[in-house]
């Protein structure tokens, strides 16, 4: 990790110019459902300011399960993945984070220990704020805490989502609904499609879908034998996504129409 801004003792030129990238990366445009996407351009502006710049490698741990929280991260460009490690050995993934997204926040609301593993997909940038520095930041900006308050709401929702699919819907229909979720919100468009260059294994996949690896590979093959994907090399590539998507919705006559059958339902 490489922190590329100065101390407390910058100079006035320096501040400047710290000034005009937190109102340069104030003008973005953000993901809707996160922190940066649903705070008022005053707020916003105002958060990119706080804390120090930080350039993450790729496969770099952010926070580490267990460790006590200190700061929060806030993530401006790349991608991040939030995992745990169960006491059976076998690490899960949660969930992904990008541009916009802050991560720690839990770990600072309750003043306890981070509950899970956070960990570069690819290179970052970031600004790390202090607990304390952030705390102060929501006192004076109280509609920044509605901006929060919606972003932990979002993701509780997906939670419950997920644990609903979880029991109701066949395992092929999770992993395509997984996929899609990617593929639209993080995929690379290329001329064969959506490019799931996120870094992630196959394993990791079959995690968030909440499948076996066994299953997740079956799929996988029957996603391309209907030329929903293509795999290249150890990369996932969506061919056609408004597909994909219908296969991940059971919103239809016919949910067994893409080979889907009983034995398929199992969890795993």
């Amino acid at each position: 990790m490489a922190a590329l801004e100065g101390s407390n003792g910058s100079s006035r030129g320096q501040v400047h110019a710290r000034h005009d990238e937190g109102a340069e990366l104030n003008q973005q445009s953000w993901p809707a459902d996160t922190l940066l996407g649903r705070m008022s351009t005053r707020s916003r502006e105002a958060l990119l300011e706080l804390g120090t710049a930080v350039a993450y490698e790729a496969q770099h741990q952010v926070f580490r399960q267990g460790e006590e929280s200190h700061h929060v991260v806030l993530l401006l460009d790349g991608l991040m993945k939030v995992f745990v490690h169960t006491e059976f050995g076998r690490p899960v993934l949660l969930a992904l984070r990008g541009r916009g997204d802050l991560l720690g926040e839990i770990s600072m609301l309750e003043r306890l220990p981070h509950s899970a593993n956070v960990m570069t997909c690819k290179p970052a940038q970031a600004r790390l704020i202090k607990n304390l520095q952030l705390c102060d930041f929501f006192d004076r900006h109280s509609d920044a805490w509605a901006a929060l308050a919606g972003t932990l709401g979002t993701r509780l929702h997906k939670a419950d989502v997920g644990r609903t699919e979880f029991v109701a819907c066949p395992a092929p229909v999770r992993v395509g609904r997984i996929i899609a979720e990617i593929a639209g919100a993080y995929g690379i468009r290329t001329a064969e499609g959506l490019d799931l260059d996120v870094a992630l294994t196959q394993t990791e996949l079959a995690s968030l879908a909440g499948v076996s690896l066994a299953t997740f590979e079956k799929t996988l093959r029957l996603l391309q034998q209907f030329g929903l994907v293509q795999r290249k090399s150890r990369r996932i590539v969506v061919a056609d996504l408004p597909r994909l998507r219908r296969f991940g919705v059971l919103e239809r006559e016919n949910p067994y129409q893409y080979g889907i059958v009983d034995a398929d339902v199992a969890q795993s």
